[in-house]
């Protein structure tokens, strides 16, 4: 699945103007611009599969992890640090998923370890498809409930197995979960996020409102983070890996390659539900396809919010308009409009705000709209930043493949009735 970083780096229209002795402009036929000019990015929104188990463990190798397990002492400080009271996607999923959940975030509070060893007693064959279904479940909403879990999203260095000797004991299977290999970066990379995530806070003001927080986090974000256009652009697909530009690591510490605040869509908004998360607002994961038209759709994702207890939706990734900076070559016509559009402390207040805590309704299908126009200086131009597009989640895309889980889970993702009115 691609995930453009939208349409609007393609979508912006330019309509020719004249000026009349009145200095009325008069708009001619609209025209798109050149592609050169802006170049549409496309990337991954990480899909992963969750691994299948190992060979099927003999009676020795189930003795030898009993073992290593009862000799496992873990420290009672973790460096996951998430302060959120509720996870929404957890509490959705049916018994056997949230046991296999549980028994993952444990696994994950100390994935270093070879004796940290989760067990799960189950009266499903863990050879059938239903325990897989529910492993593949809970491991993805472990991942979009979790957005400090980055290195398990990511894929890259770090994946939970499963293993069994497959014999039915008394109408229950034994299954033990651990790493497949130790994640030998955790403590540096936990590091890092943790004061990352810390240093981001430390100056917003929570004792405002909820709004306000929301809108102070919202706003520094984007102000901080650049769109990653070249992991976008590399339409590279791993069925095990994708760079960290994908997390909120990406976000708020550095890509995969270094680069810091680097990020593609789905880095915006897991950074985002975990900063709101750890402020005590509820915020979800949602993984969908966006874009100006159903013709032209790919992999996006954004969240939804809650506020003063109503659900809304935020887009902060296509609200971050300073990012199509980097698309425009400097010292051309168009970039000195462009620069004049983003300094504009009105306009930018607009596009900046176009998806912010606005109903299901208005983000699926947005109109755009003669307010998002801007009329330039030199009253040559009239351009809209803010076109037509449409998004749609994965479970309500008729493209999906119908078992997969992420669609599955967020099809019980909430829906938001109406858009915020400060």
């Amino acid at each position: 699945m691609i995930c453009p970083k939208v349409f609007r780096r393609l979508g912006i229209m330019v309509f020719a103007t004249v000026v009349s002795l009145s200095c009325m402009p008069l708009a001619l036929e609209a025209e798109t611009l050149d592609p050169d000019i802006l170049n549409q990015p496309v990337g991954g929104l990480a899909i992963r599969t969750p691994p299948r188990p190992m060979e099927l463990l003999s009676s020795a190798d189930a003795r030898a992890l009993d073992e290593q397990m009862s000799s496992y002492r873990r420290e009672d400080d973790s460096l996951l640090k998430n302060k959120a009271s509720r996870y929404y996607y957890y509490e959705r999923l049916d018994p056997t998923a949230m046991q296999i959940y549980d028994v993952m975030y444990e696994v994950c509070r100390d994935p270093v370890s070879t004796g940290n060893i989760g067990l799960v007693m189950t009266d499903q064959d863990p050879e059938g498809e239903e325990f897989y279904h529910d492993f593949g479940l809970a491991y993805r909403a472990i991942c979009f409930d979790h957005p400090e879990l980055f290195w398990l999203y990511s894929g890259e260095e770090a994946n939970i197995g499963y293993y069994s000797e497959a014999i039915n004991q008394n109408g229950f299977y034994f299954v033990y979960f651990k790493m497949v290999e130790p994640f030998e970066n955790f403590e540096e990379q936990m590091t890092r996020f943790n004061s990352a995530a810390d240093a981001f806070l430390a100056d917003i003001d929570t004792g405002i409102s909820e709004y306000d927080t929301i809108l102070q986090i919202h706003d520094k974000l984007i102000g901080m983070v650049n769109y990653n256009d070249p992991v976008a652009e590399s339409i590279s697909f791993f069925s095990l890996g994708q760079d960290l530009a994908h997390t909120a690591y990406g976000a708020l510490v550095e890509d995969s390659s270094q680069n810091p605040h680097y990020a593609v869509c789905d880095g915006y908004s897991l950074a985002f539900e975990y900063l709101l998360q750890q402020c005590g607002i509820d915020a979800v994961f949602i993984g969908g396809m966006a874009g100006p038209g159903e013709d032209a759709l790919g992999g996006h994702a954004w969240n939804v919010v809650k506020l003063d207890g109503v659900w809304y939706e935020v887009d902060s990734t296509w609200d971050d308009a300073g990012s199509n900076e980097d698309d425009v070559t400097p010292g051309t016509d168009m970039h000195g409009y462009l620069m004049e559009m983003l300094n504009d402390p009105a306009y930018r207040q607009k596009i900046d705000h176009y998806l912010f805590l606005v109903s299901t309704e208005r983000i699926s299908d947005f109109p755009s709209g003669e307010e998002y126009e801007y009329l330039t200086s030199d009253q040559m131009h009239v351009f809209n930043l803010c076109d037509k597009s449409l998004h749609i989640r994965m479970s309500d895309y008729q493209g999906e493949d119908e078992e997969n889980p992420d669609a599955e889970i967020i099809a019980t993702a909430p829906v938001s009735m109406q858009s915020y009115r400060q």
